[in-house]
Parts: C-alpha cells; structure tokens; sequence
C-alpha cells in the first residue's frame, strides 16, 4: 500500500520542518517523516538499522496534516514497522507492554469502575485498557458525565484491548486475536462511546463502527449547561492539550466541544501557550519503547503550561495524561474528570 502511495512525494520538506519529534530531537536522531516512510520501505535489507528511528515517531499526523500530497506518512510508517516486528525483537519497554496487552486477553473485564455499569443501558462504553488499568478515576467520570448527559451506559464483559498499540508497534499477530475476539463482542453493536482518542480512531477504522469520543457524546447530547456545575467551585487557571489523534484524526471540532465545555465551568480561566496542539511525545509506542523521548517532549508542555501561570494542564485522553504527567511538575488530570468533579450534585 504504502510504497506505491509514498509515490506522490514531491520532496518539499513540510513533513521535515514540522515534525515534533525531529524538532525536539534532531535531524541526527530522527531523520523525519519522509526519510523513514517514504524511503524506508524501499532499505528492507537495512530494517534492523531503521529499528531506533522507527521507534521515535509518535504517529501524531502532523506530516499529513501539512503534507501538501494529503500522503498517509504515519500509515507509511507503521507499514515498516510491521516488517521489522516479523524479523527484529522489540525493546524490552515494548515487551513489558505487549505482556500487559496478553494479560487483559486472560482477565475477564469490565472490572474496576466498570462493574457498577448494567449489563443492559442505551449508551454503549468502551473503558479501554489506559483507563482499566491505569486510570480508572477517568472511567468513572466518562460514567459520571455519560449520565449527567441523560444516558445510561453499559460495557459487555470480556472485551480486550482495542488494538491500537499493536497496530503502532508492527504486531500483526497480537492485533488479528484482539480484534477477532472484540468483533464477536461487539456483534450487533454499532455506536460506542470511548475516553480514549485513540480507541476512538481504531473502532471506525478496523471494527467499522461508529464511535464517538466522550466529549462529542456530552456536548452533543445538549443536556449540560452553566446550571449543571457547581458554582461554588474554586476558580482555577488551566491549560488545555488537544490529543493528536482526538484533533487531527477525529477532528478538530472535537477540541472546539472541549472549549465549549470548559466556557460552562464558573470560575475556570483557560491559559494560552501557543503549544496546545503540539504532540505529549507518548504515542505510536514511544512512550514504552523510547520513554526518555516522551519525558522530553512531555516536559516542553508542562513548562508551556507553568509559564503562563497554569495551576493544571488538562487533556481528553487518559494516555496523554499518564505520558504529561511524567514531570511531576504540574497535575495533569483528564478533562472528564475535571469536568465531572464540578458537577452540581445536589
């Protein structure tokens, strides 16, 4: 696919200027998008020399957002590392990742937060393996907000990871069981809400369904208002980081939703940095194969945000969160569960 697609490359260089990670790293240690995605398929003699560049780009479609030739690079890319996978061993981060992918195959799920939901309701949610595992306050408040907005939500059991990670990292195998194993879940469903952005894109992509991210459902749902948060809650100055799949694969209205969300919040002022858009530096498995990388691009952010006199960094994506909040710097907290902390209760 990629190879003949990498064909309309007129070698303009706007995928090099842009790219967060070369920009963060340097030309020395990730030569750029167009170097690994578009010649790269054509080196599979050299893929094991390729494996450290490979490891470094997070996915976050900046490239093809600026790419005049619309090119799938980040699809180009990850093509290349799935002929890597088949020949060359993955980092040891990367294997402490796919071991914890294999465990949530074993475990039967939901649990957690998720064991409160029916088995029966009119909104169907997907937790994802970020919030089952590792933030489960962002589940519960993805509940919280889901029946803020007039639903009642509802998870069958035994689903696994969606399979994004495995998609990034060049897994073929992995990804084929999880995916037929959550078909056969999923079967006869069709819309779904998800917390995570990248869970998002890779329900519409590979299930064929029609998901929506959580703050699409509850700014879409109309239900929520100024009335419905607390006045009484402390004012607060506040960064927002646009997730890069959440703006530049599901789209940047969901961002627009996100603002609109907060302008209902009493007493939040909301910071500029000028680096809302720019990439937290986990995605596309850096953050487990190259997670001193991530720290670097992570860390630029928080400072972002501390400069402006941000007293927390919010972001709709449970994994942008987790990767954000390697500084210690600044708390970082999903916007779902900021959102629902300043719900009016009573």
């Amino acid at each position: 696919m990629t190879s003949r697609a990498m064909d309309g490359c007129i070698k303009c260089g706007a995928c090099v200027r842009e790219c967060p990670v070369l920009l963060q790293e340097g030309r020395d240690r990730f030569p750029g998008p167009r170097r690994l995605a578009v010649e790269g398929p054509h080196f599979n003699k050299e893929l094991s020399a390729l494996r450290s560049p490979l490891e470094l780009c997070t996915t976050c479609a900046r490239c093809t957002t600026v790419c005049p030739s619309s090119l799938p690079l980040p699809e180009a890319l990850v093509e290349v590392r799935r002929l890597l996978f088949r020949e060359h061993p993955r980092p040891e981060g990367q294997e402490r990742m796919l071991a914890n992918i294999d465990g949530t195959m074993r475990t039967v799920l939901p649990c957690g937060p998720v064991t409160e939901v029916l088995s029966t309701g009119d909104v169907l949610f997907f937790p994802g393996c970020i919030g089952h595992g590792r933030y489960p306050e962002g589940i519960s408040s993805s509940l919280s907000l889901i029946r803020a907005a007039g639903g009642r939500p509802f998870a069958p059991a035994g689903w696994a990871c969606c399979g994004s990670p495995l998609e990034k990292i060049g897994d073929e195998g992995r990804l084929a069981r999880v995916e037929a194993h959550n078909k056969a879940i999923f079967r006869g469903f069709d819309a779904v809400v998800t917390s995570c952005p990248g869970c998002t894109v890779q329900l519409r992509k590979r299930y064929g369904m029609d998901p929506q991210h959580i703050i699409e459902h509850i700014h879409g749902s109309g239900r929520l208002g100024r009335s419905s948060f607390d006045p009484r809650s402390p004012p607060i100055r506040v960064a927002l980081h646009s997730p890069c799949h959440l703006v530049r694969v599901v789209g940047p209205h969901t961002m627009e939703m996100a603002r609109d969300l907060l302008d209902m919040l009493p007493g939040v002022e909301v910071v500029s940095t000028g680096l809302e858009d720019g990439c937290c530096g986990g995605g596309g498995g850096v953050a487990s194969a190259r997670p001193d990388v991530a720290g670097r691009m992570a860390r630029q952010k928080v400072q972002a945000a501390l400069q402006e006199g941000a007293e927390l960094l919010l972001a709709p994506c449970p994994f942008c969160v987790l990767n954000l909040g390697r500084s210690g710097r600044l708390k970082v907290q999903d916007l779902t569960e900021f959102l629902a902390s300043r719900l009016l209760t009573a």
